[in-house]
């Protein structure tokens, strides 16, 4: 008679498994997952028994990830990829034009992060069993639940506010009577550039689908089936990224250049521009809008069976 021993963990990568016996030993997992590198996932899978005996509790899950942890119960890896920042705003050369020079040039804001990386669907499974033995009710989980998204990757800075043209340089003239006298004062610099707004965050990964589950029993066996806990909920949707950091207003530019008897201006330096906003002042629910979507739920059904030797 051919039995297929499940002992600890026990990692399996096809979509047919058939035996005359399939035996958990205590505290067991059947996991379905690739067996081989660059291996694709198997999407189903489907069991096949005349008997299945449960010595005391097991679970089937899934795991095609390979990263620490099954699927349903960690979420999909973080985006790591991120965007470059925001080019700042223009600073103007020389000396401007009086009475006020050239104000320095806005930020550009920043790029929306990278979305998160999509939690995967939780595979199919069909059970045709004829006899079920085991030691509790509830002795086998089916833990095909949905994995959850991945956060999202962070936004992009917001570029800086350019700086403010320098004041037109003050002016004198000579006066026959006087000597020089002053003619023209110092220009006013230019106001610095506004910094940008940082960049929105990434949507986090779309949670995973809830497994498909289907068990078909002989009629002796359908309580024991039914006892059997499924777990095919939807995964969900992951974490909002990080956003990126405002850019910083630009520095005024300074006075024009003093020459004498001119007199110094210093309160004619040009006002720094202001930084971006920050991201509550863009969208104060930015923490729940950008979360990504859940999973839709799977289902779980036991049916009878006929045609199956008890």
């Amino acid at each position: 008679m051919s039995v297929f021993d499940i002992v600890g963990i026990k990692k399996y990568g096809q979509m047919v498994l058939q035996a005359q016996t399939v035996k958990f030993e205590k505290d067991s997992k059947l996991v379905l997952a690739p067996i081989e590198k660059n291996m694709d996932p198997p999407k189903s899978l489907t069991i096949i028994a005349d008997r299945i005996e449960v010595v005391d509790h097991a679970e089937i899950t899934y795991d095609f990830d390979g990263l620490p942890g099954f699927d349903p119960d960690t979420p999909a890896p973080p985006q790591t990829g991120t965007v470059p920042p925001s080019p700042s705003g223009s600073s103007p050369p020389g000396e401007g034009g009086y009475p006020q020079a050239t104000d320095g040039g806005d930020g550009q804001p920043g790029q929306t992060g990278l979305p998160g990386i999509k939690g995967f669907d939780a595979p199919e499974l069909q059970i045709f069993v004829g006899e079920v033995i085991q030691a509790y009710p509830d002795a086998i989980t089916v833990n095909f639940k949905g994995q959850d998204g991945g956060k999202g990757g962070r936004g992009g800075d917001g570029g800086s506010g350019g700086t403010g043209q320098k004041g037109a340089a003050s002016q004198t003239s000579d006066s026959w009577y006087d000597g020089d006298e002053c003619d023209r004062e110092p220009g006013r610099g230019g106001i610095g550039g506004k910094g940008g707004d940082p960049g929105f965050p990434g949507r986090g990964g779309k949670g995973g689908n809830g497994g498909i589950v289907k068990i078909f029993a002989k009629t002796g066996s359908l309580p024991a089936v039914n006892g059997w806990k499924f777990i095919v909920k939807g995964g969900k949707g992951g974490d909002t990224g990080d956003p990126g950091n405002r850019g910083a207003g630009g520095p005024g530019g300074p006075q024009g250049t003093q020459n004498d008897p001119c007199p110094a201006r210093p309160e004619y330096r040009g006002s720094d521009g202001p930084p971006g906003q920050s991201m509550d002042e863009v969208d104060p629910n930015w923490t729940t809008t950008y979360r990504g979507k859940d999973g839709q739920d799977g289902e779980a059904n036991t049916y009878e069976l006929s045609g199956v030797p008890s």
